[in-house]
């Protein structure tokens, strides 16, 4: 007998869409970001680190909740960058702030002009959140490319 019918599943309200949408773009660092449902609004807040990515995170809003009018408050992160600094200095940074957010995660970083990629496998979402914002927020990183993959310990 198919129980599917029996069961209730509320429907996701227009934030939950907005944060689903936000966590599965892995090209935007959503860690900052949140969104708050007033007077039938949809409010943004947050920081991101490029205007791209301001405009990526409005855009999968207003993809997420085409009923509501959005108000954007997003603001970016001003860019810190120190043209003597080199991508090995950065990365030892970079590499500090991870290992403080995920001592036990094992993450490869590469810098090139203060763009840094990050590759390996983290235990869950929220963990490569974390380690993405780490990164991002660093002084003289001017992005990031998350090239992480989730894979669950067991055991």
């Amino acid at each position: 007998m198919d129980t599917r019918a029996d069961r209730h599943v509320a429907p996701l309200t227009a934030r939950d869409r907005i944060l689903r949408a936000w966590a599965a773009e892995r090209s935007l660092d959503a860690s900052s970001l949140d969104v708050a449902l007033r007077n039938g609004r949809v409010v943004l807040t947050g920081d991101v680190g490029c205007h791209s990515d301001r405009v990526t995170a409005v855009g999968l809003a207003e993809q997420c909740a085409p009923m509501h009018a959005i108000e954007n408050r997003i603001v970016v992160r001003a860019y810190v960058c120190d043209p003597e600094e080199t991508d090995a200095d950065v990365g030892a940074r970079v590499a500090r702030a991870i290992a403080l957010v995920a001592p036990r995660t094992a993450v490869a970083v590469r810098v090139l002009d203060h763009v840094v990629t990050l590759a390996g496998s983290v235990a869950s979402v929220a963990e490569r959140r974390a380690v993405h914002a780490a990164a991002a927020r660093c002084s003289g990183v001017h992005f990031v490319i998350d090239q992480l993959t989730v894979a669950p310990v067991i055991g």
